[in-house]
């Protein structure tokens, strides 16, 4: 099997190395507009994937098989013609054009989020990709995130009891660049867009109301931007019980991003292991282990399954737990949340 990649950065390089150790493909194939960036890029994936690399991008669970060949293709037209299935990393503002050119070669898609920023244009978008019987997952990739799966499990089955609270933590530890920053999409659509999108996934509930706060504390590039680096948002679900995000840009203890449900019979959480950088205050708690600097470490298991998922696509087999209007759901809780924190008041969505 052959996967395209288009969009070299640091997330397209992480899914190049994650489906060239991915079983059954067999070649990836690099793509981009300027040779040279494509050829580097080659480079330092090659150099990731030999035999006892230390470099970061080799990750840490690297699967022990041996990796597929990485090649350099030519223009996305071309490519379209000769891949099995095509990766989109690119800028968020290509999704919807390369998407839609994509499946309507016939040529599978996963793309990474948001597919796209506007409602009205992700709507019309879900139906032209749709009409087009061709496979897309957006990278919502919680859905695969194995913590994730069990927890929604956890609830379906009964075992949470009455679902009373959920609490979602979206902590970066590294701050932005500033050159991201304007074209982010924000907070709300860039950050704890994902945890918009686990919370009714792994409930079973739709969200009912939301209300948001936010500030800028300690990065006025946010500002500069109209955007915060720090913020909490309220969603209320469809049985009365309330879920929280607090997300915030930077925080120097580590990488937390987290799940937990509370219940009238028990308790369950994502996220929670020896690496959260939580530090307990009583005595005779260990501290917390070396903790992870950025989501894409954080959540390599989500990634390797996701990659996994996509070419069980392809084959035939699996669920796309990810579809284009899945996204939906998720934008117009961030669309909202965005409306709270500038009004100061609760958005219903009904």
């Amino acid at each position: 099997m052959r996967i395209g990649i288009i969009g070299l950065g640091r997330i397209g390089l992480m899914h190049a190395r994650n489906f060239a150790q991915t079983e059954g493909v067999d070649e990836v194939v690099l793509l981009g507009r300027d040779p040279e960036k494509v050829a580097a890029a080659a480079a330092e994936l090659a150099e990731a994937l030999a035999p006892g690399a230390s470099a970061d991008l080799a990750g840490e669970l690297a699967p022990d098989r041996e990796p597929a060949k990485i090649t350099v293709g030519g223009s996305y037209e071309e490519a379209l013609e000769t891949v099995d299935g095509m990766m989109i990393a690119t800028s968020t503002a290509t999704h919807p054009e390369l998407t839609l050119q994509a499946a309507r070669a016939g040529v599978p898609v996963l793309v990474e989020k948001p597919l796209a920023l506007d409602l009205e244009v992700l709507e019309k978008l879900a139906d032209d990709l749709d009409a087009t019987g061709t496979e897309v997952m957006v990278a919502f990739h919680r859905r695969y995130d194995p913590g994730h799966q069990a927890l929604r499990k956890h609830i379906a089955d009964g075992d949470v009891g009455t679902l009373r609270a959920v609490t979602a933590t979206a902590h970066d530890r590294l701050p932005l660049s500033v050159d991201y920053i304007p074209t982010s999409g924000g907070m709300w659509l860039d950050m704890a867009i994902h945890d918009f999108d686990a919370i009714p996934w792994v409930t079973g509930q739709r969200v009912k109301r939301v209300w948001a706060t936010g500030s800028v504390l300690d990065q006025p590039a946010h500002a500069e931007h109209g955007d915060v680096d720090s913020a909490m948002a309220a969603l209320v679900l469809e049985s009365g019980a309330v879920a929280t995000v607090s997300a915030m840009r930077r925080n120097d203890a580590g990488q937390d991003m987290r799940v937990e449900v509370f219940g009238s019979e028990n308790s369950y959480a994502a996220g929670l292991e020896a690496r959260t950088p939580m530090n307990s205050t009583e005595p005779g708690v260990a501290a917390p282990g070396e903790p992870y600097d950025q989501s894409m470490d954080r959540y390599e298991r989500a990634f390797r399954a996701e990659a996994q998922a996509f070419v069980d696509l392809i084959r035939g087999e699996g669920e796309n737990h990810t579809p284009p209007r899945a996204g939906l759901g998720a934008i117009r809780i961030a669309l909202a949340a965005d409306k709270s924190l500038r009004t100061g008041l609760p958005v219903d969505l009904d």
